[in-house]
């Protein structure tokens, strides 16, 4: 079995600009690196069954293997190849910092409020 990494690569480069090959991209960048994460239904909400069987390959690869040399190697090449999906993950991972620290920011003023100190 060749590697799922490679094969979604290649799917890529063969059809660039596509829905598909976003949504495999976005599933190579959300494995590689987790601060770039997209939702899984963002990454094969699109997908026929062929693609949709091998982005699950993807994940169970990773499930089994961890961030290994092949997928660090192909989120290199779609990193480079794909910079505004890139800039888009990592937007939404700061989003999501952001909202979280409001959070914890309410929280403890909810507490402070709550739970003066003498």
């Amino acid at each position: 079995m060749s590697n799922p990494y490679r094969e979604a690569l290649l799917w890529i480069q063969q059809n660039p600009g596509t829905g598909s090959a976003n949504s495999m991209a976005k599933l190579v960048l959300s494995l590689w690196n987790s601060d770039c994460g997209f939702s899984i239904r963002e990454c094969i909400g699109n997908l026929d069954g062929k693609l949709t069987t091998l982005a699950l390959r993807m994940v169970q690869h990773f499930s089994q293997h961890g961030e290994d040399s092949e997928l660090v190697d192909v989120g290199h090449i779609i990193c480079e190849r794909y910079p505004r999906l890139w800039d888009a993950g990592m937007a939404m991972n700061q989003a999501r910092n952001d909202l979280r620290r409001e959070w914890e920011r309410a929280d403890e003023e909810e507490r402070e409020r709550l739970y003066p100190e003498d």
